[in-house]
């Protein structure tokens, strides 16, 4: 039979008690429970076992529906002082770059961070890490997000390995030149391989 013939019963001995019009609101209460509820049971187990082979049923104990909520999407709010806590940097812009150059192109980056707007901040917590929130906690972030700065080039745009939070940026030469390659790169909304 079908999906839609399959027949189930909603009560114990349903298949014999006739729907009447003394009985029609329990029948209607014990149809649509099993609609929503009842059918769905094989795939909420199957939530309820995958949840719980990453998150151990005791961490659960407790929780709101606000709090998994955070749990699972985050914040909205992106806050720049905890990303520049936690933001790792790589230096692969070579050699013969002066330090000085690189702590001025950290600068810059934070500036312009700091000044984006909180859809531009999410677009760029997007691009970086393939979620536009971060963790509701310091502790959610797995892996930790990383910044490598690559060799000089006002001719490539930012890319991002969003598997392992890593933002690649090329050492532009002005902070202008960063600001405008790091806005195209965020708002275009695509996929690809580098």
């Amino acid at each position: 039979k079908q999906w839609y013939q399959r027949r189930v019963a909603i009560t114990a001995g349903g298949a014999t008690v006739p729907v009447t019009a003394a009985n029609v609101y329990d029948y209607v209460r014990l149809y649509t429970r099993q609609k929503l509820i009842g059918s769905a049971r094989p795939a909420l187990r199957a939530i309820n076992e995958g949840v719980s082979d990453v998150i151990p049923r005791s961490s659960l104990g407790g929780l709101t529906a606000e709090d998994l909520r955070l749990m699972l999407n985050g914040s909205g709010e992106i806050s720049v002082d905890l990303l520049k806590q936690i933001t790792q940097f790589n230096n692969e812009a070579g050699p013969n770059e002066p330090q000085e150059k690189i702590t001025k192109f950290k600068k810059w980056f934070w500036s312009l961070v700091e000044r984006m707007s909180v859809a531009e901040k999410q677009e760029l917590v997007y691009f970086w890490t393939s979620s536009p929130a971060l963790p509701a906690t310091e502790e959610g972030f797995q892996p930790v997000p990383s910044i490598t700065i690559r060799p000089v080039s006002d001719n490539q745009l930012p890319t991002a390995n969003t598997c392992i939070s890593r933002l690649y940026i090329p050492l532009y030469s002005s902070k202008s030149a960063l600001k405008t390659k790091l806005l195209i790169a965020i708002k275009t909304v695509g996929f690809g391989f580098v």
